[in-house]
């Protein structure tokens, strides 16, 4: 009679506190772009086959479901999936493969450009929303600009390591309103 009544209370803790749990399942999705970053797909469907039979899937998809999605459904957040964001977008017969990370005051903005398959540079944003201050990384093949903008005297002071543009010691100032 003690199992029957322990398992009937388990039971029904476990329908209220899961009742219209489906959230983000960010954790499987981790794993999955895991195995997606994979960049052979003969080793990718060996990952695969890895994955469902170390049950890595099954296991992240348990995690999630029981746990962050269910933290996701009472507090409005899920831990593993806050602060990431990834998109696309295209312009001009480019495709942006976008990145974005929040930690603490800090985003972080990741920009992949691409020509149809042909990978053309990266540009990384570092974004501190308190200060203002940002700086940037423009990565082109083997060459890396870097820039800094801060805030100063009404506007913003941005300031380059590009070797044409704006030389050490050459600022530029803009302002905004």
């Amino acid at each position: 009679m003690k199992r029957i009544t322990a398992a009937l209370v388990a039971m029904v803790i476990a329908m209220v506190s899961l009742q219209g749990c489906y959230g983000k399942m960010a954790l499987t999705k981790k794993v999955y772009q895991v195995n997606g970053q994979v960049g052979d797909r003969f080793l990718r469907s060996l990952v695969t086959w890895v994955f469902i039979i170390v049950p890595v899937y099954q296991v992240s998809a348990l995690v999630d479901f029981l746990l962050f999605n269910t933290i996701e459904f009472w507090s409005g957040h899920n831990p593993v999936a806050q602060g990431e964001k990834d998109f696309q977008f295209s312009e001009n017969g480019d495709t942006f493969k976008v990145h974005a990370k929040k930690s603490g005051d800090t985003l972080r903005y990741t920009f992949n450009r691409y020509h149809g398959d042909t990978y053309l540079d990266t540009l990384t944003i570092d974004w501190n929303v308190k200060s203002g201050n940002s700086v940037a990384a423009l990565r082109e093949g083997s060459e890396l600009t870097r820039f800094e903008a801060t805030r100063a005297n009404g506007g913003v002071q941005v300031t380059s390591s590009a070797p044409g543009a704006l030389n050490a010691g050459r600022q530029m100032t803009a302002l905004y309103q």
